[in-house]
């Protein structure tokens, strides 16, 4: 229960879209509900399938929301996902995966009456997120209690996530685990020479802390390309270093190329709640899929997960700029690494043996 905006390629998106085509691989049959990006128009289904870079499994029944017309699209959409949720309903009793909250308080209690399934995947515990901003978590702890009662099993994306669950709403006699993001094989590339360039990739938003790649940039003087901004997040950071250029998000088919001839590939995260306790960076998978050095904060959701395939990573301490000059020159003389896969089919596996055990019948 999460609808992704198709065509596009924010970092749930994949995430969802990947884990359903792998699920699908292992003989699940899955029903996606997307929303349509604004101006997009015709099927675009099977368009999106291709830029993300998913076959045409037969299991995983992709649909998006038909062109309502620019006065009403969110609640028509809104509307079309009811009911496309209801008729699926009214079969036999299945599972439905959840990452909304608010709409699986909403509508799981009929779910649950027509006998279906609720597994809840969660990458936060909002409540504690909102009291580090300062905000009332009364509101986040009611729909995370909501949630909690109507779910048979919890799938968190980090140690931090699952802790922090567990500690909370989660009743301790349904089934926890920890299920981290995955990278796509066919995204790896074959060793090419570098060109010179660091890279990162992503949003820029502010758990992330890209200004202090570029503040790091000023002290180091090497060359870096930021690539992932939106125009208002890169007018937001200013003028960048003489030897770092910011630039655009690229189209998803074209990163693993630019990923596989960078000199460090450079992972930006910020100490707070999301990239201390509550991320599990796809970016993170993405380049460890390559050989080339990866620079990272000292953060437990990068060293806990890198030190589980056994990936060396060039640490820096979080939000220090010149330590973060320091670990960016050791990892430009630190050559080649050994790839490291996490498939989205050994993440869709792990499921698997969750939903294998998931109860029967009234809880």
């Amino acid at each position: 229960m999460f609808r992704p905006t198709l065509p596009g390629q924010r970092a749930q998106t994949l995430q969802v879209l990947h884990t359903a085509a792998a699920l699908a691989r292992l003989g699940h049959a899955l029903t996606v509900c997307a929303d349509r990006a604004p101006g997009a128009a015709g099927p675009i289904a099977d368009d999106a399938r291709r830029a993300l870079g998913l076959g045409a499994d037969p299991g995983l029944d992709l649909r998006v929301a038909p062109a309502l017309g620019p006065l009403f699209p969110r609640a028509g959409a809104g509307l079309w996902f009811r009911a496309t949720l209801a008729a699926w309903a009214a079969g036999p009793p299945g599972v439905v995966y959840a990452r909304d909250l608010a709409r699986l308080a909403q509508l799981g209690p009929g779910l649950r009456a027509r006998g279906h399934r609720i597994v809840l995947e969660v990458h936060a515990l909002d409540a504690i997120t909102a009291e580090e901003r300062g905000e009332d978590p009364g509101p986040h702890r009611a729909l995370a209690d909501a949630c909690a009662g109507l779910a048979d099993a919890l799938v968190a994306n980090s140690d931090g996530t699952l802790e922090a669950w567990r500690a909370g709403p989660w009743p301790a006699d349904r089934p926890s685990l920890r299920v981290e993001n995955a990278a796509d094989p066919a995204r790896q590339r074959p060793p090419v020479e570098s060109d010179g360039v660091s890279r990162a990739f992503g949003s820029f938003l502010p758990d992330k802390d890209v200004e202090l790649l570029l503040a790091a940039a000023a002290h180091l003087g090497a060359p870096l390309e930021l690539c992932g901004g939106d125009p208002l997040s890169i007018a937001a950071l200013g003028p960048p270093p003489p030897s770092a250029r910011v630039l655009p998000a690229l189209p998803f088919a074209e990163v693993p190329d630019q990923m596989a001839r960078a000199e460090v590939l450079l992972l930006p995260l910020a100490d707070r709640c999301f990239g201390r306790r509550f991320t599990n960076p796809l970016k993170l998978w993405d380049y460890l899929l390559t050989d080339r050095p990866i620079v990272a904060p000292d953060l437990p959701t990068v060293t806990a997960p890198a030190a589980r395939v056994g990936a060396r990573l060039h640490l820096h301490r979080p939000g220090d700029a010149a330590d973060l000059a320091r670990a960016w020159a050791e990892a430009r003389g630190a050559g080649r690494r050994p790839p490291i896969l996490r498939s989205w089919d050994q993440r869709a596996a792990e499921l698997d043996a969750l939903l294998g055990a998931l109860p029967r019948g009234p809880r």
